[in-house]
């Protein structure tokens, strides 16, 4: 082999050998991922994601137990003028008014109220004319003696309408009796049906069943669907033992 050949040997295997070099670089690139594109797949994403809960409203029933002497100031020197009566630990607008003998309604209109289910520990209310300062023992009601025509139980409103864990449906006791809800139904028009157990709304009070699942309470029920009930255009239907129907309401 001469000069010649042999140079030609060398210089053909430093090409080939670059070729692939080369080669090998560019595939290596191309499997290689852009470590900014990366990182961004890696991070977390920190935003907070909201939940909707619809937390029910604690109500107390009226207790039967000996209550402190109420404090009560009179709103003029005059007798048969209004009292104004400052909200104690445990006291409910309902027991408030069966204890001077007024209605619940009438209490809620002398103070702008617009939520009987809202009052709160040294709020001072004025009871309207008429009302007694004394206690009344046997006022109270029980829920042997709740009716259960269902004057004044109402479809209040709708929850969360779409959202499983948090759907429901409101129902309002705007009477001023104890409701005792043994037998009663709410259905969905053309739908499925829930029956009440005994569970008594005490005037004033509330009561929601949630469509999804969960632990009863005496202001929560869980009705153990698998899926949403209610929809736009939906009626709910409330209907007591006879079969007779007390309220309706569409969901908006």
């Amino acid at each position: 082999m001469n000069r010649r050949q042999l140079a030609f040997v060398i210089i053909l295997n430093a090409f080939i050998s670059l070729t692939i070099a080369v080669t090998v670089v560019w595939v290596v690139e191309q499997r290689r991922l852009d470590t900014e594109p990366l990182a961004a797949l890696e991070t977390p994403n920190t935003a907070p994601i909201p939940t909707f809960t619809s937390t029910p409203v604690t109500e107390r029933p009226p207790e039967e137990t000996a209550s402190p002497t109420p404090i009560v100031e009179s709103a003029g020197e005059t007798a048969g003028e209004d009292e104004v009566y400052i909200v104690q630990s445990g006291d409910i607008l309902s027991a408030i008014a069966a204890r001077f003998g007024v209605s619940m309604q009438a209490i809620m209109d002398a103070n702008n109220l617009t939520n009987p289910d809202f009052v709160f520990v040294g709020q001072r209310l004025v009871i309207p004319r008429g009302g007694s300062s004394s206690a009344l023992p046997t006022a109270t009601h029980t829920p042997g003696a709740a009716q259960t025509g269902g004057a004044g139980l109402r479809i209040a409103s709708f929850i969360d309408v779409g959202t499983l864990a948090s759907e429901g449906v409101r129902i309002a006791n705007d009477s001023d009796l104890v409701v005792n809800l043994q037998g009663w139904r709410l259905e969905k028009e053309n739908g499925p049906a829930y029956q009440f157990g005994g569970v008594s709304l005490f005037p004033g009070a509330g009561i929601t069943l949630y469509t999804g699942t969960g632990v009863d309470t005496s202001v929560a029920l869980y009705w153990n669907q698998a899926a949403p009930l209610w929809e736009r255009g939906a009626v709910a239907r409330l209907v007591n033992p006879q079969g007779q129907e007390i309220s309706r309401l569409t969901v908006p």
